[in-house]
């Protein structure tokens, strides 16, 4: 085991640690999100055909790091340009996340489920 010559340089290597975790839990958050997202297509098209604007979606919008930590953000973007039936991007996927369109709903629900117990195993592995 490590030993510090003092209490600050004991928190900064802790920080480095909680930093690294939150990095790599982040980078697995963002894969979950996809994968759940992927599975939206599993369900069959039928006569509507999806042109995969939600797969296209999920995003590690920044990780950055404060005095005490990181925090990191993962999300799915409702920015681009898609309007079909005059509606915007963010209430056609939250129709997509309900079940309001044909394939597999529940993507976000799903991801925020799984996001803790990934920053719980990352920072597990650092400070166990």
């Amino acid at each position: 085991m490590a030993t510090y010559k003092s209490l600050e340089s004991l928190k900064s290597a802790i920080l480095k640690e909680v930093r690294s975790a939150v990095d790599a839990a982040a980078q697995e958050s963002k894969n979950v999100l996809q994968k759940n997202v992927d599975e939206f297509y599993t369900i069959p098209e039928g006569r509507y055909h999806r042109i995969g604007m939600l797969q296209a979606a999920p995003q590690l919008d920044t990780v950055f790091e404060t005095k005490n930590g990181a925090i990191a953000q993962v999300s799915i973007n409702t920015g681009t340009q898609y309007d079909p039936a005059g509606r915007d991007t963010e209430t056609i996927y939250g129709y997509a996340e309900a079940d309001g369109l044909i394939g597999k709903g529940g993507f976000w629900e799903r991801s925020k489920e799984e996001i803790p117990k990934i920053l719980e195993e990352e920072i597990e592995k650092r400070l166990g």
